[in-house]
């Protein structure tokens, strides 16, 4: 029995990588994918608190008993009744453990795992990852720069001068769905239209010593943002990420790039900040080795005086994060988080695994090359 359910297991999880092709599941994300998230999609958006996050709370508590009151039973077993029927025992319960373990599998692999095999958003825009001159790559950084600094001037600040949402999260929300919407019509996504209402977690404050920003919960379509800190610089693209990954883009690079695009494109100066902010970020360090290796003279970004604005921001995040407290068991638990999330993505076939969030620098000049520069220039992309 044990060896049967464990076999299912194993086809439900690997099974869909040998058989379904890109063209395929291409076909389902596209068509089947919307129907069958709409219902957990509709289920998540009936509240504003984070059904994830309570059923993980409340769920720990139940495993916490339900451990100490088996290991009790199995003492009492063992010494009354001996080994051998203590095994029996065990072989019944890992079988009807093992029966919902399956059943919530292949709700992963319909809700997320497939999604893993589709075509991904490059190929989808057509970048083709060309090499590119230096030129290319300063005009690429220059056009991230001046739109960051652009959306800055636009932001209201607070007391010390850092910049702020300019609404509140819920409408954060509500055009982010639009905003993803919108950018995967244009550029022919195909992602899920159905609303997706991400939510802020309450324990926002023990969840940041995880290092971790957001997390989607496959199981009932439900995207979770850590709100401890709205930090202007990347909780959009984050927000957007999230989403991304609820309609329908499981790879964490392919999010990112979705999440990136969402917020450039985005009437919002903030998301715009965000956006623009994350690619300029990106670019830098390889424009900066690119005209080192040249053997030209780049331009002094961080001088410039209308950084100071971008830089204060960037102080602001840096700060909170040394409000968390070090030390050995904090390490220990964003070391356990780190190597978590890491299988988590290898074993669904992110090689690199937690590496695969950045998105190639070369996407972001691609991209500008193929079009924004063409745009400008006045030709077809």
């Amino acid at each position: 029995m044990i060896a049967a359910i464990i076999l299912r297991m194993f086809l439900i999880i690997f099974l869909p990588r040998f058989v379904i092709t890109r063209q395929a599941a291409d076909i389902y994300c596209a068509r089947i994918f919307p129907f069958i998230s709409f219902i957990p999609d509709s289920i998540s958006n009936m509240t504003y608190f984070s059904i994830t996050e309570n059923l993980v709370v409340v769920g720990s508590f139940f495993i916490l008993i339900f451990m100490i009151i088996g290991l009790i039973r199995a003492v009492i077993i063992i010494r009354k009744k001996g080994f051998s029927r203590f095994l029996i025992k065990l072989t019944d319960v890992v079988v009807v453990i093992m029966i919902p373990v399956m059943f919530f599998t292949g709700v992963f692999q319909a809700m997320h795992g497939v999604n893993y095999l589709r075509t991904p958003v490059a190929a989808r825009l057509q970048l083709t990852g060309e090499e590119h001159t230096y030129e290319e790559y300063e005009a690429a950084l220059n056009w991230a720069y001046q739109g960051m600094i652009d959306a800055r001037r636009q932001l209201g600040e607070d007391y010390n001068g850092v910049a702020h949402l300019s609404t509140s999260f819920q409408v954060c929300v509500d055009d982010a769905n639009s905003l993803i919407n919108a950018v995967s019509y244009f550029y022919d996504l195909d992602m899920s239209p159905n609303y997706v209402r991400a939510k802020p977690v309450m324990l926002s404050r023990l969840w940041g010593y995880t290092d971790i920003a957001g997390v989607y919960d496959p199981m009932i379509g439900e995207s979770n943002i850590n709100t401890d800190y709205l930090d202007i610089l990347h909780f959009p693209v984050t927000l957007c990420h999230e989403i991304a990954h609820a309609k329908g883009y499981a790879r964490e690079n392919d999010a990112n790039t979705v999440a990136v695009l969402t917020c450039i494109m985005s009437p919002r100066p903030d998301f715009k900040y965000a956006g623009y902010y994350y690619i300029f970020m990106r670019l830098y360090g390889t424009v900066s080795d690119y005209a080192e290796h040249e053997g030209v003279t780049m331009y002094d970004y961080f001088g410039n005086p209308a950084f100071d604005m971008v830089r204060r921001d960037i102080i602001a995040c840096q700060a909170h994060d040394h409000t968390y407290e070090t030390g050995p068991i904090a390490d220990l638990i964003s070391d356990f988080s780190e190597s978590a999330n890491d299988t988590f993505l290898e074993v669904n076939g992110q090689e690199g695994g937690t590496d695969t969030y950045v998105v190639p620098s070369d996407i972001y000049v691609d991209f500008f090359c193929k079009y924004i520069n063409d745009v400008e220039s006045g030709n077809n992309a």
